[in-house]
């Protein structure tokens, strides 16, 4: 016959309390496995917002400058160098124009810088831009050797 202590005892227990729960060291080595991913996490969601921001302000900037080398080409703004003007429709982005003389006589290399100035150094931006231009100078030289042209050809005409 089997004695009153093994007849009640479970089996697999050998005398020993059987765990019932997580031990102190298991659950704050859990809480800092768990602090660690928070961290990370937080700080590629972070890392993520702050390229998003830059990326949207360098696309502003890039279109500003086109905008502005069009404005140029099509002599809406005369060819002369400018710093720091504000653009119309938001004062806080601003360009500058540098001009230099080009690798032939009649072209301009044109440089635009657009800049913008954030609440802080990341919500800062600033992007230039080059473009060879042909002088206005020569367009105006040319319209003038037509005028006479046809004005001597006219006079020519008319004796």
């Amino acid at each position: 016959m089997k004695s009153a202590v093994t007849k009640h005892a479970r089996p697999g227990a050998t005398g020993v309390k059987a765990r019932r729960g997580f031990s102190l060291l298991e659950v704050l080595i859990s809480l800092a496995i768990f602090m660690t991913a928070f961290v990370a996490l937080s700080q590629l969601s972070h890392n993520g917002m702050r390229s998003a921001v830059e990326a949207r302000l360098t696309t502003k900037a890039i279109l500003r400058c086109e905008s502005k080398l069009a404005e140029i080409v099509a002599a809406v703004e005369p060819l002369e160098d400018v710093t720091d003007q504000p653009f119309e429709d938001d004062e806080s982005w601003t360009w500058s124009m540098q001009t230099a003389v080009g690798p032939h006589a009649d072209l301009q290399n044109v440089t635009i810088t657009v800049n913008y100035e954030g609440a802080n150094q990341q919500a800062s931006t600033s992007f230039s831009m080059s473009r060879l231009i042909r002088d206005p100078v020569v367009y105006e030289m040319a319209a003038v050797a037509a005028a006479a042209e046809e004005e001597a050809a006219l006079e020519g005409d008319g004796l």
